[in-house]
């Protein structure tokens, strides 16, 4: 379950910094398909972001999750914990031009 909520918060972070970063003009959404749903609206990207990973805790409950869905998942996080130290490079990149 702690994978599941992992992915939940990060995918959370993951849509504000987008957000933080695309609307300062400091980074491009790198994903094709998420930048056709930010330019339709930032309310879908966010939808998506955090409605899957409540999706996949849900359904943890219904039946846990085990074997290669399992090494899915931690591979999953350790993507998206990848994705958070781009973020984290771009924005200390950021911070220190501006300053």
């Amino acid at each position: 379950m702690r994978f599941c909520l992992f992915l939940l918060v990060a995918g959370t972070l993951d849509a504000i910094l987008t957000h933080v970063g695309v609307a300062l003009g400091i980074v491009e959404e790198a994903n094709p398909m998420m930048k056709i749903v930010i330019e339709k609206s930032w309310s879908h990207f966010y939808f998506i972001k955090i409605f899957l990973p409540l999706l996949l805790l849900g359904l943890y409950f219904l039946r846990p999750i085990k074997g290669r869905v399992r090494i899915l998942l931690v591979s999953a996080c350790a993507l998206y914990f990848s994705v958070l130290l781009y973020h984290l490079v771009w924005m200390v990149l950021y911070l220190n031009n501006s300053a």
